[in-house]
């Protein structure tokens, strides 16, 4: 047996993975799908109405909600001592796996559920009651970042003035997002082969609680070694294009960790499963 990867084995897996995606979290890909409604139904009973961009806002919640559950419900056994057998004895090989899941898990189930929410959405909008009265705009890139400078407002260093678009090009927006989108999958991928029970929740609180330390450590030492203060008083004397510039690099910077921690995690889900043990 080619132990990397034959296509039709691989299409196989794919099937049968298929199969079992939809067996266990078919219905909770309905139920996210039509969780707008909620708000349809909410304007409807009070004759009040919600907004185009709160029903997208919630569309993106819904979404990530549902990546944080699928990998345990469709892979949840994959790390047990004595039901991830089945998992094991699969005539695939330990990549062939790791791509069905990143394609179930990273791929197909923010389509499904942003999508089909949208969808949704759009036959609700028809009806001239229940509050929505236009379909969601599918915003591009660009304009999410001048609806973003919209809600925010502008925050104000020394003398210049930034927004969102005036950091982010659009092109920088779109890899963020997808970037985004990508390691937040690959999160709770590794916690689901990782914990043997409650495989999202203690994905979650180890999420928050890792940032959570993170943020405090670097914050504690930026703050003791005096360097805040010398990096406030440096950039306040600084032209406005110059700040432009180093904003623009750090999210560059910033993008670029991101796709490293994000083929990292991806990385060691890939190990865990090839050296699992049953």
């Amino acid at each position: 047996m080619n132990n990397t990867f034959e296509f039709n084995r691989f299409k196989n897996l794919l099937v049968n993975d298929g199969k079992k995606y939809f067996r266990n979290f078919g219905t909770a890909l309905i139920v996210f799908c039509c969780l707008n409604a909620i708000y349809w139904i909410f304007n409807l009973l009070f004759g009040s109405e919600t907004m185009s961009p709160i029903r997208f806002s919630m569309l993106l919640i819904w979404t990530a909600l549902a990546m944080m559950l699928v990998p345990e419900k469709v892979y949840g056994k994959a790390n047990l001592s004595r039901e991830g057998v089945s998992f094991a004895m699969m005539p695939a090989s330990s990549l062939e796996k790791f791509l069905s899941m990143f394609l179930y898990c990273a791929v197909a189930t923010p389509i499904i559920v942003f999508f089909g929410g949208y969808l949704v959405d759009a036959f609700l909008s028809i009806f001239p009651f229940g509050g929505f009265e236009k379909p969601i705009h599918l915003y591009s890139i660009g304009e999410i970042g001048r609806m973003m400078n919209d809600h925010s407002g502008a925050v104000r260093v020394g003398e210049a003035t930034f927004n969102f678009t005036d950091v982010f090009s659009v092109g920088m927006m779109r890899t963020s997002l997808y970037v985004t989108i990508l390691q937040w999958a690959a999160i709770f991928m590794l916690g689901n082969m990782l914990f043997k029970k409650h495989k999202a929740g203690k994905t979650f609180a180890c999420y928050l609680g890792i940032g959570y330390v993170l943020s405090t450590i670097f914050g504690l030492l930026f703050i003791t070694s005096g360097r805040l203060q010398h990096w406030m008083e440096t950039i306040e004397g600084l032209p406005k294009s110059e700040l432009f510039r180093i904003a623009h690099n750090a999210s560059i910077w910033g993008v670029i960790i991101g796709i490293l921690v994000t083929a990292l995690l991806f990385f060691f889900t890939y190990r865990k499963i090839k050296t699992q043990k049953y």
